[in-house]
C-alpha cells in the first residue's frame, strides 16, 4: 500500500508537467516574409491558447480577431519593407513573432495622379468626380457613383495601387458597362498602361467566360502595369498595381 502511495506521489507532478506542456502558449505564422496580393499583404497564422492577440506597425498597436485561435490580417503594402510585430498572450505569458512585408513598386506619385484624374474628369464634364490631392498613409475609398467604388492605397505620398469595385448588376445595363469601361480606360492611361489594349483583353476574356470557355480570368499586363481581375457573388474587382 505504501508503495502505491509513493508511486502516486511521484506520478502526480509528472502528470501536471505533461498537462502544462500541452497547454503551452504558441504563436506561428505561415511565412516569415509576405508579398503583395492586390493592395495588401495577408498575414496568416495560429495563436494556440492565446486569449489576446495584437500587432504593432509603425509604433501603433492593433487588436487581431481570432477564430479557433487562427487569424488573418491584411496590411497595405508600401514602397518600403515593413516589420510587423505580433504578440499573443494568455494573461500569464506571451509569445512574439516578427514578420516582414516586402516592399512593392509604386504605381505613381499620388498627387500627380490625382491632379491628372481631376483634370480629365473636368474635361469629360464630370466636375463632381474629384479625388483629394493629398492622402494620408493607408487605403481610402472613393465612391465614384452609385455602383463604382475606387480604393486607393497611398504610402509615403506614393500611389501603390488602385482597386476598381463595381456592382455586377451594373453590367446588365449599357450605361453601367459604359461607366465601368470609361473608369478602367482612364485609370489605365493615367498609370501609363495602354487603355485600348487593356479594354480589348478584358472584353475578350469576359466573352470567353460567358461562353463557358474559361473558368477564371487571367491578369492583364501592359507597360509594366498589372490588372488582376476578381469576381465575387455581387461585385467585380480590378486591382491595378505595378509589376
Amino acid at each position: 500500500m505504501k508503495k502505491i502511495k509513493y508511486f502516486l506521489i511521484l506520478l502526480i507532478p509528472i502528470f501536471f508537467m505533461v498537462l502544462s506542456g500541452c497547454s503551452k502558449l504558441s504563436l506561428t505564422t505561415t511565412k516569415d516574409q509576405y508579398q503583395a496580393s492586390g493592395l495588401v499583404a495577408v498575414i496568416k497564422g495560429k495563436a494556440t491558447k492565446a486569449t489576446k492577440l495584437v500587432y504593432t506597425l509603425n509604433g501603433q498597436k492593433h487588436n487581431i480577431k481570432m477564430h479557433n485561435h487562427e487569424f488573418a490580417l491584411s496590411i497595405p503594402v508600401s514602397d518600403r519593407n515593413q516589420d510587423v510585430k505580433i504578440v499573443a498572450s494568455d494573461g500569464n505569458e506571451s509569445a512574439t513573432k516578427i514578420v516582414t512585408i516586402k516592399k512593392a513598386k509604386r504605381l505613381a506619385d499620388y498627387t500627380q495622379f490625382a491632379q491628372m484624374y481631376n483634370y480629365f474628369t473636368l474635361l469629360a464634364g464630370q466636375p463632381t468626380d474629384q479625388i483629394p490631392l493629398v492622402a494620408q498613409n493607408g487605403i481610402f475609398n472613393y465612391k465614384k457613383n452609385e455602383n463604382t467604388i475606387l480604393h486607393f492605397n497611398v504610402q509615403n505620398s506614393a500611389l501603390m495601387g488602385i482597386a476598381i469595385q463595381d456592382s455586377l448588376t451594373s453590367f446588365k445595363t449599357k450605361d453601367g458597362i459604359k461607366s465601368f469601361g470609361q473608369t478602367l480606360y482612364s485609370i489605365s492611361n493615367l498609370t501609363e498602361a495602354n487603355g485600348k489594349k487593356v479594354m480589348s483583353n478584358l472584353q475578350k476574356q469576359l466573352k470567353n467566360a460567358k461562353d463557358g470557355n474559361k473558368t477564371n480570368l487571367k491578369p492583364i499586363k501592359s507597360h509594366g502595369v498589372k490588372f488582376d481581375i476578381n469576381l465575387s457573388s455581387e461585385d467585380f474587382y480590378v486591382y491595378v498595381t505595378k509589376e
